[in-house]
């Protein structure tokens, strides 16, 4: 009796996390206290940031396109408090979304919708390996930094509006300096929050705006695939790294 009890509990309460909004190619998993126009309008904003970050890294003949095959699923979640991606599920914070849809929007309702839909359409090659335990995310956070920055519809983490390049200068001062390129993920991984993880996020995704701009984005889809990068670039890391940190140097408060 008590287990045929526990059962009918058990299928109550799930049920109340069951709820599934079908877009065109897409599905968002929300909870019922989530209001349907909000949910709608989620599902809009997923829609056109899917456009856009697909249409920009269509623009080069060496996107080859996914290995997530899997349809996009977007999950409204009650515990993350920071948006995450997961093969093809996005997580975004329900408190987010609510604020994000509100009045009451602010620098702290980023949902970072470009940012995870860059990891689950571009996956470096870097990232299919691990690095002291975890996926090296170099490049992919650094391209998804970037393509926030760029097409995102309001300021949000790392950067919240601010120019890349000047946002890294003024927050290695903060820090106490620029934090080794190499470093970088160790860094952002050492921490949840803090001025490290932020710089952490600022300096990847500054480089690859370095490098797309000196490069093209041709090349620097290369070095996400995988190539060597003096190879394409004609200068070794260290010393791509150099000269960013020059360029850097020149928004230093």
């Amino acid at each position: 009796m008590n287990n045929k009890y526990l059962l009918i509990s058990l299928l109550l309460s799930a049920s109340t996390f069951a709820n599934t909004f079908k877009a065109d190619d897409f599905i968002i998993e929300y909870d019922a206290d989530v209001p349907i126009t909000v949910v709608e309008q989620l599902a809009s904003r997923v829609s056109e940031n899917k456009k856009i970050v697909k249409a920009y890294l269509s623009q080069s003949e060496e996107y080859n396109g996914t290995p997530i095959q899997e349809d996009l699923v977007v999950f409204i979640s009650k515990k993350r408090r920071t948006p995450y991606q997961d093969w093809n599920t996005i997580h975004i914070p329900e408190k987010r979304i609510l604020s994000a849809f509100s009045s009451a929007e602010s620098e702290n309702s980023g949902m970072a919708v470009i940012h995870e839909l860059t990891h689950v359409y571009a996956v470096s090659d870097f990232r299919k390996k691990k690095k002291n335990g975890y996926e090296d995310r170099f490049f992919d956070d650094g391209l998804a930094v970037f393509l926030q920055h760029r097409f995102g519809e309001s300021p949000e983490y790392p950067d919240f509006g601010q120019d890349l390049y000047r946002a890294v200068a003024e927050t290695s001062v903060s820090y106490g300096g620029l934090i080794p390129l190499t470093e970088s993920e160790n860094v952002r991984h050492s921490a949840k929050t803090g001025t490290g993880r932020r710089l952490a996020y600022l300096q990847e995704g500054a480089f690859t705006q370095f490098l797309i701009e000196n490069y093209g984005l041709d090349q620097y889809l290369k070095i996400y695939a995988g190539e060597n990068i003096q190879a394409v670039t004609g200068k070794s890391f260290s010393e791509l790294e150099n000269d960013w940190a020059a360029l850097i140097s020149s928004f230093e408060p």
